[in-house]
């Protein structure tokens, strides 16, 4: 059974799509698949999106809710909320609104329990940081989980079939605790040089993908740190080849040398 919306005539029958008396004029009326996890994407900045036909949709569609779990079939709307005007700036050329709700039903996952590394590394396939989720890098988000750097993580999650997961529990959370050291950071970074793309930070002379929590530092200076190292992962168990065993937490700039 379909479930329909409660908007106007106009907006749910096509042959009154181009009726600007009671809506907007769309420019396209189509079907389409909405999948059950949002995923990363990078728009002006990181920011999560809806996979819509298997692609990342980095628009709203007004009128409609999403919710993680359900794969859903939805007749929308296109039309430009400017009227020919140019946009403004961070703001898409068009719009998207709801017509129908076609289909909303339970969409196929199996359970999986991840464990997260307490600190993030480069990623291999962009200028960005990465979760290690069971000892690699994992180039997505979770839907529903909010990551805090510093801390052990077991979650409880759900698998769909694009593999992708969203979370059903934290089962632990732990901080991560170590040992204090003295740390120095060159200025700029360099190829990491592990056998996988990406740049690198330069920590003791020598290039460190994984982040130093809480600690930003401007890639032009040069600086001195007091920080806690802590492990990346339980006693026996071991990561990638390209993701470090240990980790930092920034305590203190202990001396900043700034760049020319």
């Amino acid at each position: 059974m379909r479930t329909r919306s409660s908007a106007p005539l106009c907006l749910l029958a096509p042959v009154f799509a181009g009726c600007g008396l009671f809506g907007p004029e769309y420019l396209e009326i189509r079907e389409v698949t909405v999948g059950p996890t949002l995923a990363r994407c990078q728009g002006a900045g990181p920011q999560s999106c809806m996979v819509v036909d298997g692609e990342f949709f980095y628009d709203g569609i007004e009128g409609f809710t999403w919710e993680a779990g359900y794969d859903y079939r939805l007749r929308i709307g296109k039309h430009d909320p400017w009227g020919g005007k140019e946009p403004p700036q961070d703001a898409g050329r068009y719009a998207y609104r709801l017509l129908e709700l076609l289909k909303k039903t339970p969409a196929t996952s199996t359970p999986a329990t991840l464990a997260l590394a307490p600190s993030r590394v480069t990623c291999v396939h962009g200028d960005d940081f990465c979760l290690v989720v069971d000892g690699g890098l994992y180039d997505d988000m979770i839907t529903s989980f909010e990551f805090e750097a510093g801390d052990h993580y077991i979650l409880d999650a759900d698998r769909y079939r694009d593999g992708r997961y969203v979370l059903s529990e934290v089962s632990s959370r732990t901080r991560a605790a170590g040992v204090e050291e003295e740390i120095t950071i060159d200025r700029h970074r360099v190829p990491c040089g592990d056998g996988h793309p990406g740049y690198c930070k330069v920590v003791n002379g020598a290039p460190f993908r994984g982040e130093i929590v809480g600690f930003h530092p401007r890639h032009e200076d040069s600086y001195r740190l007091r920080v806690e190292r802590f492990d990346m992962f339980p006693e026996g168990v071991t990561g990638a080849p390209h993701v470090p065993a240990w980790g930092y937490r920034w305590l203190e700039t202990l001396e900043r040398n700034p760049g020319s």
